[in-house]
């Protein structure tokens, strides 16, 4: 069983998410209450066939900044799992990825066990549910899209909320402090390590560009 998890905005969700979707999978969003994003919230549910279970979450949008929005829309969604250990596997999702069908094969021993090696000895005492896999690029995270397992999860995200909206506000003025601007994937690789979390590339995932949504709304 695995669950794929969706958080922030819905804007362009479309059939790109269903090649990891079946009846053994679980579905989770959290996403915010507005009128652009309503017509994408009712694509969403029309997946509720392709799936085991499906839940979402709709709240009004909490923060201006549109990263720390959507690092905390992740925080509620993991949140939202009533037993998140059932799960063999968890993927995030993001759904403006622009690409009719990703082509990806669900390998992560396949990618642990490569970075093992290539890595020896760095790794000898991380095991491999203590990792994300994603695509990196220059040391970095693109967090459009990564998986990993249960504890993984736990480690970043399960604490009590304020406690979260502290961490990653301190962890938003320290790298504005030291770059002034910054890509998102900086954040979410610091917040990621800085959990205990190990992130390995994923050998069999490649991601496209985002589409285009010519409403500036945020995350």
């Amino acid at each position: 069983m695995k669950a794929v998890i969706i958080s922030g905005f819905l804007f362009d969700i479309s059939d790109n998410i269903k090649p990891f979707l079946d009846k053994e999978t679980d579905l989770y969003i959290h996403t915010w209450n507005s009128e652009e994003n309503l017509r994408w919230i009712n694509k969403a549910r029309r997946l509720k066939k392709e799936i085991r279970n499906f839940e979402i979450l709709i709240q009004e949008k909490k923060f201006d900044n549109r990263l720390i929005s959507y690092v905390y829309s992740t925080y509620k969604v993991v949140n939202s799992i009533n037993d998140i250990d059932q799960y063999d596997y968890i993927i995030k999702f993001k759904p403006n990825l622009d690409a009719i069908r990703i082509k990806y094969r669900l390998c992560l021993n396949e990618s642990y066990n490569k970075a093992r090696i290539q890595s020896r000895p760095l790794l000898l005492l991380k095991s491999i549910e203590d990792c994300f896999f994603g695509c990196v690029y220059y040391k970095t995270l693109d967090e459009r899209m990564f998986s990993g397992f249960a504890k993984g999860f736990k480690k970043v995200f399960f604490m009590p909320e304020k406690q979260f909206i502290n961490k990653i506000e301190d962890l938003n003025n320290k790298l504005l402090s030291k770059y002034q601007d910054y890509e998102g994937s900086i954040f979410w690789t610091e917040l990621i390590e800085s959990s205990g979390v190990n992130i390995i590339q994923d050998l069999n995932l490649k991601l496209p560009n985002n589409k285009n949504f010519n409403v500036k709304v945020g995350y």
